[in-house]
C-alpha cells in the first residue's frame, strides 16, 4: 500500500510539472494520499487489526 501513496504522490508531481492548471487535482491527489498514510497508521496503532499483515 505504501507503494500507492508513493505512486499517487509520484503522478501528482508530474500532473503539477506537466500541467500547472491542474494543480486543484494534485493537492487532491497528495491530500488522498495523505488520508491513506494517516488511516492505516491509526489503523495498525490502535485496533491491532492490520499488525499480522504487511501492508
Amino acid at each position: 500500500m505504501e507503494f500507492l501513496e508513493l505512486l499517487l504522490i509520484l503522478v501528482a508531481l508530474i500532473l503539477i510539472i506537466k500541467k500547472p492548471e491542474k494543480e486543484n487535482l494534485a493537492f487532491g491527489l497528495v491530500m488522498v494520499a495523505w488520508l491513506m498514510m494517516i488511516i492505516f497508521y491509526v489503523g495498525h496503532k490502535s485496533t491491532g487489526l492490520l499488525t499480522i499483515m504487511n501492508l
